[in-house]
């Protein structure tokens, strides 16, 4: 018979399986996208809307930006559980997303559905605590969408164009507008001419990014007949669509830096020394062969390593306008 010391050693494994299982349903490693996005828009507002409203008051201050950097950071966590919680019978036929925490058996449905309540509670409460209506109604609009996206009769992600609107266009464009709203009124947001090369930016590269990472299931959603983008059009279609978006999306940042000599505030503009951090970028995609196969063949690459390794670069691009900002302002 097994003995009490290990029994207590056995649930105490579970236990960290368990809550292993927990981490990864909220997928925090996405949560570079969120602070990519919003840490955009805060530079937007720091050298644009200070400067060109200089008679409102506009406190920037960083501990509210972190404060909502974590409420829609855990709003997101939220919807990804949700997302296994209504998809994991469908993940367990995959190839890859069979291991995913509900199909595993890590973690059961009814802790996953909890699991994603108790993060969507925590990140309204902390939207509502700083008293932000505009950071709410983003939160409100994000959910709306992931519920249209993943849950049934609507189920937008098996529906093709949608799935790519719907994944990589709204949720963007919203977690870019809730670092604006942090720190600008409504007033001045309306009123004041609102950079397009920015918002291209951030739905640019989601979009290119979520469009390739969508061929991973080409095969499985043909095999299952669902009609999204991937599975109704060709490969070739497909990628070159997401390129060109790519190469859109990086133009656009070009743009920025550019219009810094010019400060065009209508169309967005970054001082030119956050070239810096586009070099950073390219080093590391020159110097990671891994993730330059992810990019040319999406289909072929290793989908769980490429995209630590995309998240990775997402967080020294971050990192790299953190050090501009703060050592050459």
């Amino acid at each position: 018979m097994p003995t009490k010391r290990k029994i207590k050693a056995k649930q105490n494994f579970c236990l960290k399986e368990k809550l292993h299982g927990l981490a990864e349903l909220g997928r925090p490693i996405e949560w570079s996208k969120t602070l990519l996005n919003m840490t955009l828009a805060a530079l937007m507002v720091y050298y644009i809307y200070l400067p060109l409203n200089a008679e409102i008051s506009i406190t920037f201050n960083i501990f509210i930006f972190i404060a909502g950097f974590i409420s829609v950071a855990f709003l997101w966590s939220s919807l990804y559980a949700l997302n296994d919680y209504t998809d994991w019978k469908i993940d367990a036929k995959h190839e890859r997303k069979k291991f995913r925490p509900i199909p595993s058996g890590k973690v059961s449905p009814k802790q996953g559905l909890g699991f994603s309540l108790v993060l969507l509670v925590i990140s309204f409460v902390i939207a509502f605590a700083l008293s932000n209506l505009f950071l709410v109604i983003c939160l409100l609009a994000m959910l709306a969408n992931q519920l249209f996206y993943t849950t049934k009769p609507w189920r937008l992600k098996s529906r093709k164009y949608f799935d790519i609107i719907s994944g990589s266009m709204i949720n963007p464009f919203f977690r870019y507008f809730s670092g604006i709203v942090l720190f600008v009124p409504a007033m001045m947001v309306a009123t004041t001419p609102f950079p397009i090369l920015p918002v291209l930016f951030v739905i640019g590269i989601q979009f290119s990014g979520y469009t390739l990472y969508r061929l991973f299931s080409k095969g499985h959603d043909k095999k299952l007949k669902m009609k999204s983008t991937v599975a109704s059009f060709p490969e070739k279609y497909v990628k070159g669509v997401a390129y060109g978006v790519m190469g859109i999306a990086i133009l656009s940042y070009f743009g920025l830096l550019v219009n810094g000599f010019f400060k065009i505030g209508a169309i967005g503009f970054l001082p030119p020394q956050y070239f810096g951090a586009i070099i950073i970028v390219a080093i590391v995609v020159l110097a990671i062969p891994s993730l330059r196969n992810a990019i040319i063949s999406p289909q072929k690459a290793d989908l769980k390593n490429s995209y630590r390794i995309l998240y990775g670069m997402n967080v020294a691009f971050i990192l790299g306008n953190a050090i501009i900002f703060f050592i050459l302002p």
